[in-house]
């Protein structure tokens, strides 16, 4: 009853705050964009049906505005990840006008906006090792917190599927755990306090778990690599490695036979009820009108959104005709190519994703070594991992608009610039110390011999 009330009080307290300090605004937008669900369950819905998310964006704008005025060229993009997420809204924009699409209000122009606007927002905000830090942490605890509501309401029944709440995308959650597994792994090498980490350590297991029994077998996938990258990670501190495998073993081989049925359709097509998945024989029906698709737009595409819409222009007919509904392209990349064209592709990959991977790596070089950065190349090379699950969770599901995903790229970003800003004033700090002006100096004692 009172949930409504307590939750308009605390947007107006963020709000305030936002105002003298645009950073927690932009941590406050992303871990709602985290806990979106569970704000709509706890107030009732009341949070889907209100523009809360742009009240939290023009609060957090504003206070950039009175609190950075000065400071506003340091959000100009300039290296290829800020290229890249701006050039590929660019993208998205020109293959909606050249095909007709309206621009104006369209729902998935509108979600990468948001998300754009929360990778600079994010990207420059967090400029301090502290900042990037808080970051990651409330991302692993959100998502962490994600996991264990799934957990109890799995184990007492209440939901055949883990997942928050009943009305949550399974394939959703299961982007959501694997995109934070590498990161919370990653953090364990922190120098926490000893209980942060072993917290951190716990959520290793619980996100395979959790991953597992979403039954997005696009999720088990982004697992998998994720783990792999993990062990990887931890190549260097094999006593960690050593004590993770049995619990990952565990949280693997603890599931029900439904697991091994979901993974195993892949290849005997059947459903763990014995019905026939078809799933498999639809992507590659959608594979074929792909490419029809691809042969007649091969630089802008159609437009987004429009392989759903125009599917029946573009299957074959003994495809369309056996099935009779459209599709929405289950892969990324394929997606992509067909809606943005080449040129989307292009952006999207060789900035955005080299990018963020070249970002990571001087995070990780540059920052080896020195005192106060230890974290942040840590945190650079987990939230990379974590978007490289990404990626592979990707090949065979549609899913790139949700913003988690590019809070994750922000954070890769932002690892990199304070890495960068720390050995820039390093080096203005010497450039500026004045160096020992020569003077005079006294000659040294001398004998002198007097001959007659």
């Amino acid at each position: 009853m009172f949930r409504v009330p307590i939750f308009v009080a605390w947007l107006a307290i963020v709000v305030l705050v936002t105002i003298r300090r645009p950073f927690f605004g932009s941590l406050v937008i992303l871990v709602h964009y985290v806990l979106r669900d569970v704000l709509v369950a706890e107030t009732y819905w009341w949070f889907r049906h209100n523009s809360n998310f742009e009240l939290l964006y023009l609060a957090t704008v504003v206070g950039v505005l009175t609190t950075r005025g000065g400071r506003l060229g340091e959000f100009m993009p300039s290296g290829p990840v800020d290229w890249g997420v701006l050039g590929f809204l660019f993208v998205l924009v020109a293959a909606a006008l050249v095909n007709g699409v309206v621009v104006v209000g369209h729902k998935y122009i509108d979600l990468y906006f948001k998300a754009m606007v929360l990778y600079f927002l994010l990207s420059r905000l967090a400029d301090t090792p502290r900042r990037v830090t808080t970051v990651a942490l409330c991302l692993v605890f959100a998502t962490g917190y994600l996991a264990y509501v799934a957990w109890r309401k799995y184990r007492t029944g209440e939901l055949t599927i883990a997942r928050p709440y009943w009305f949550s995308s399974f394939h959703e959650f299961g982007l959501q755990i694997i995109i934070t597994l590498p990161l919370a792994g990653a953090l364990v090498l922190a120098r926490f306090r000893p209980y942060v980490r072993v917290l951190l350590f716990a959520l290793i297991p619980l996100f395979v778990l959790m991953a597992l029994r979403s039954y997005s077998r696009s999720a088990y996938l982004g697992a998998g690599l994720g783990v792999a990258m993990l062990l990887w990670h931890y190549r260097r501190h094999w006593y960690l490695a050593f004590a993770a495998a049995p619990l990952v073993v565990y949280a693997v081989l603890h599931q029900p036979a439904r697991v091994s049925a979901r993974l195993e359709s892949i290849w005997t097509h059947k459903t763990a009820e014995g019905s026939v998945d078809t799933s498999i024989e639809m992507r590659l029906e959608q594979m074929r009108t792909a490419m029809n698709v691809l042969s007649s737009h091969p630089v802008l595409g159609i437009g987004p959104r429009q392989f759903f819409q125009q599917y029946d222009q573009y299957a074959n007919p003994e495809d369309f005709g056996q099935h009779e509904w459209t599709y929405t392209m289950h892969s990324v990349p394929l997606l992509i190519l067909c809606e943005e064209g080449i040129l989307g592709f292009a952006v999207y990959y060789g900035l955005i994703v080299f990018g963020a991977i070249r970002a990571a790596r001087l995070a990780v070089r540059r920052s080896r070594d020195v005192p106060g950065l230890e974290t942040v190349g840590i945190v650079g090379v987990g939230a990379l991992m974590g978007y490289l699950a990404y990626l592979a969770y990707s090949l065979t599901q549609p899913t790139m608009w949700t913003i988690n995903i590019y809070g994750t790229v922000a954070l890769v970003e932002a690892a990199r610039r304070v890495v960068v800003a720390h050995f820039r004033e390093a080096a203005e700090e010497r450039e500026t110390v004045p160096s020992a002006a020569p003077g005079w100096a006294p000659s040294q004692p001398t004998t002198q011999v007097l001959f007659p």
